[in-house]
């Protein structure tokens, strides 16, 4: 699997740039191009406050909570950031590539032209393919400006990934908290309007003359719970009525999600968030961590930590929340404060992982499988919309809101299967992916080369 570096250029501080491809790249975008969908298949396939309910929604309580956690504490988060270090890495490389085979300005005509388009594919993602959490916009967007620090040293690519990770995580965990509101969903809201009707009660009570009958004795425990739970009921109820809609009512709806998303929400949240991993991946691929450049024990130990670490306090995120017995061991309203942590962690352990597995020529058919996807990452990322349009949605299926968090899941492994499979078959024939090859035809004007993957 190990590939030699045929041709590089130089870098300023740094280790030298490859300009052939690298599997562990491939392997890992191919990962992150499956494992998003074990997140987003939610969104998709139910309610957002059901996904925040699992012990609620559906009968299988059990196997609703273990689902839920799974997804919480190893998935959310941690794919899109795997995603988003990659396209920083492929940033440079891609520069450095362009820079390497043209002259003059036409490198940075390329560059910024596929940006370009990606933008374009972004807009036609979110808005006509009913995808407000799109990623291909924002990526595009960034990328205009990853340019300017594509030879940076990795030093300095790392302290400015650093910075922005943290004042990303301040922002979180002064802003919210994420277990309240990934368990509880709208119960602050709620339980605001109790208190608020609580006290108009017994603010009448007291007002009221002897006689007149008084004040209502106010709302029980038990029925504020069950007053919160018809809340979120009537919300899921709107939402799911909204997805099972015509295509021309659900383009209206989906739209001002997509705006805001592309809009208030990139300024918000994305620029910090995905900016911050975009600099790791740029800084990791300048320090060679992507390829044969580090010994073994130094990714071993990569691996071994971050899994671990993102583990530990998903646990004490997530897990002392809802599993007994771990209540000792929560973050209480510092949590926010450690989700990019967690979530950085997971990438950084999976990168780790799978560069150990290609370098040790370690479960081949796993890692050859993975490179397959992640060579049309493209296409198998805008397919999952495709295709979950088509299930859950009103123009197709409409299984939207009828299944439960372990069938969403399961539905998401087979897609992915399905997605491999059709990976490695169409690329025994061509070379790229049906949306890498226009990608590439836009930008370059041609068809693509042989031999230039």
């Amino acid at each position: 699997m190990n590939q030699s570096i045929r041709s590089s250029v130089p870098e300023v501080g740094a280790a030298a740039i490859p300009l052939s491809r690298l599997p562990v790249l491939d392997s890992l975008r191919g990962l992150a191009a499956l494992g998003i969908l074990w997140r987003n298949i939610f969104v998709f396939g139910m309610p957002a406050v059901a996904f925040a309910l699992p012990e609620e929604w559906g009968l299988e309580t059990a196997r609703n909570i273990a689902t839920w956690l799974f997804v919480v504490i190893f998935v959310d988060g941690t794919m899109r950031g795997l995603f988003s270090m990659l396209f920083g890495a492929s940033a440079v490389l891609i520069a450095a590539k362009y820079a390497a085979s043209m002259e003059g300005m036409r490198g940075a005509d390329l560059y910024f032209r596929r940006l370009l388009w990606l933008i374009a594919f972004g807009l036609i993602h979110g808005y006509l393919l009913l995808w407000p959490h799109d990623v291909l916009y924002v990526y595009g967007v960034l990328g205009l400006f990853l340019f300017a620090f594509r030879n940076l040293s990795g030093g300095r690519l790392l302290l400015i990934a650093l910075v922005l990770f943290s004042i990303s995580s301040v922002k979180d965990g002064t802003g919210w908290s994420l277990a309240e509101s990934t368990l509880n969903a709208l119960d602050k809201m709620r339980v605001a309007e109790v208190a608020d009707l609580r006290a108009q009660e017994a603010e009448a009570g007291a007002d009221a003359a002897p006689g007149e009958g008084g004040a209502s004795a106010g709302l029980t425990d038990a029925e504020v719970e069950r007053e919160m739970l018809a809340e979120l009921e009537r919300y899921a109820l709107v939402e799911i009525s909204e997805r099972l809609a015509p295509y021309p009512v659900l383009l209206r709806t989906t739209a001002l999600q997509t705006y805001e998303e592309q809009t208030t929400l990139f300024f918000a949240d994305h620029i910090l968030d995905i900016g911050a991993m975009m600099f790791f991946g740029m800084a990791l691929l300048r320090l060679g961590a992507f390829g044969a450049g580090w010994p073994l024990r130094w990714h071993l130990a990569l691996a071994l930590g971050g899994l671990g670490l993102g583990t530990v306090l998903g646990l004490m995120i997530h897990g002392a929340a809802t599993l007994e017995g771990w209540e000792g061991w929560s973050l209480g309203e510092a949590d926010a404060y450690f989700y990019n942590l967690r979530r950085l962690s997971f990438c950084l352990g999976l990168v780790g992982l799978l560069t150990l597995a290609v370098r040790l020529d370690f479960a081949r058919w796993l890692t050859v499988a993975l490179a397959a996807v992640g060579r049309m990452a493209l296409t198998t990322y805008v397919m999952q919309t495709a295709v979950c349009l088509l299930l859950f949605y009103g123009m197709g299926f409409a299984l939207f809101g009828s299944l439960e968090h372990h069938e969403l899941l399961l539905i998401g492994f087979a897609i992915n299967a399905a997605q491999i499979v059709f990976a490695v078959m169409w690329l025994r024939r061509w070379r790229q992916g049906p949306l890498e090859w226009l990608l590439r035809r836009l930008v370059e004007g041609r068809a693509p080369v042989a031999g230039t993957g």
